[in-house]
């Protein structure tokens, strides 16, 4: 028997049409407004309509276009779409269908679109999604997110948006800098995640002018499923949809952006985060021009031996000439701030930021010979909450006879910025300038054959 071929130009076609009569034979098979049904129910939840009928969700229910989903603090709802788009709508969470429409003949024609009130949701894209991604959007308050093949989850609430990605990428970017009504915003404020990029996912605040890459969360954690006895119907989970297993959606995530240069500048721009975040659960990338620090400064006490490997410390004499205050001091070091009026206090309106790594110096001083060797800080992180005056720390340090170390701290920021560990696997202590915009600690870890010591400075 012989072998049909088919030219590569025809195969397209032939999947092309195929799509367009799966497509004919849907819109044959259900009314224009009919895009889903709901698959799971777990607790309570409602259905409210363009035309303001409230439902009562129940398995097996339909949704059509306009319809809003509501899920009370205990309601989890899983909703397959015609094209085999699943979306899971978590606990207190309200999403809109405004839009849910595929056309083979006109491009414009397509358009699927979400609006995510409030709460949390996990979608992953189906057919008409990975054909027409150019046309697919959902908006929070805040945010537009685009996609790019793509399983992913978004939180919103009154003060974020944060989105985190399973399989393929997303774009998100902030929605008042957003002209198009449909697909990515690309218009310079924007950032790519996909699902490469370990440890990290990207959040907007409304003090931000645009999204930001920060340490991964799990944001399903905070719209878990209830205990049981809260009233489940009975149903088969969706697989990857309900558990934090990724689903495989058969997504090309090399098809092109709706904007090629624009997507090619983001692509590359999210391989250089991706590589600098190489390690699992590494958090949020170290940018590659380093923030300026200019009120504070490092003094080493004279009888330490640096071996000539401290680069960023001054004498005492130096560190606090201009009247600058001591705001911590260690064994080895002090660290000086411009001066503040008496009684100053930390004052910011700023609720959560990550500081960049400004500068740093480190060495390691061995017990057997009394030598001393350079250290390097390879990377950092330090996110600070000021609502909580806490800080969360993590510093990769390496030297030729320690090794390579990873050094992690949380601890309390007082009032006049004095900041002190309370649980870390190394000495930690240092302060802020009052306004905030800068800080610096000095780290200290003790091993067998020696001791690393360092300083730090950050900034925004």
């Amino acid at each position: 028997m012989k072998t049909l071929k088919i030219p590569a130009y025809l195969s397209r076609r032939i999947v092309g049409s195929l799509l367009g009569l799966t497509t004919s034979l849907v819109a044959a098979q259900n009314p224009p407004d009919l895009v889903g049904e709901v698959t799971l129910l777990i607790g309570q939840a409602q259905v409210i309509g363009t035309d303001d009928v409230v439902r009562t969700v129940e398995r097996g229910l339909t949704v059509r276009t306009g319809d809003r989903i509501e899920t009370q603090a205990g309601g989890h709802v899983h909703i397959r779409f015609v094209d085999g788009a699943r979306v899971s709508v978590r606990p207190a969470s309200r999403l809109q269908i405004e839009s849910y429409s595929y056309s083979t003949q006109q491009s414009h024609g397509s358009a699927i679109k979400f609006r995510l009130d409030e709460g949390v949701i996990r979608s992953i894209t189906g057919a008409w999604g990975e054909a027409a991604r150019e046309r697919f959007r959902l908006n929070t308050p805040m945010a537009a997110v685009g996609i790019k093949g793509t399983d992913f989850v978004v939180r919103s609430d009154a003060n974020s948006t944060a989105a985190s990605v399973y399989a393929g990428a997303i774009i998100l970017a902030p929605l008042s800098d957003c002209g198009a009504a449909v697909g990515s915003c690309q218009n310079g404020s924007e950032k790519l995640l996909s699902a490469d990029m370990k440890g990290i996912m990207l959040e907007l605040t409304r003090q931000q002018g645009s999204p930001q890459f920060v340490t991964a969360v799990d944001l399903l954690a905070s719209a878990r499923r209830p205990s049981a006895g809260t009233g489940v119907a009975t149903s088969t989970v969706q697989p990857g949809i309900g558990t934090g297993t990724p689903a495989v959606s058969g997504a090309d995530v090399n098809k092109p952006l709706v904007n090629e240069a624009r997507g090619i500048e983001l692509v590359e721009a999210a391989s250089q985060t991706a590589t600098a975040l190489a390690r699992a659960n590494q958090v949020a990338p170290v940018l590659p021009q380093s923030p300026q620090v200019n009120q504070l400064v490092w003094a080493r006490y004279a009888w330490v031996r640096d071996g000539g490997f401290d680069t960023l410390s001054k004498s005492f004499e130096q560190a606090s000439a201009a009247g600058r205050e001591s705001v911590a001091a260690g064994m080895s070091h002090a660290l000086f701030r411009d001066p503040s009026p008496t009684a100053a206090v930390l004052a910011t309106a700023d609720t959560k930021v990550n500081f960049r790594l400004a500068d740093s110096s480190a060495l390691f001083q061995r017990f057997f010979d009394l030598g001393v060797e350079a250290a390097k800080v390879e990377k950092g992180t330090f996110l600070v909450d000021f609502t909580r005056s806490t800080f969360g720390t993590q510093l990769d340090v390496s030297s030729a006879t320690m090794g390579a170390q990873n050094l992690v701290a949380n601890g309390s920021i007082g009032k006049d910025g004095a900041m002190q560990s309370i649980s870390a696997n190394a000495r930690i202590l240092g302060g802020m300038t009052l306004d905030g915009k800068e800080a610096g600690y000095l780290f200290e870890k003790d091993f067998s054959n020696g001791a690393l010591r360092g300083v730090t400075l950050w900034g925004r």
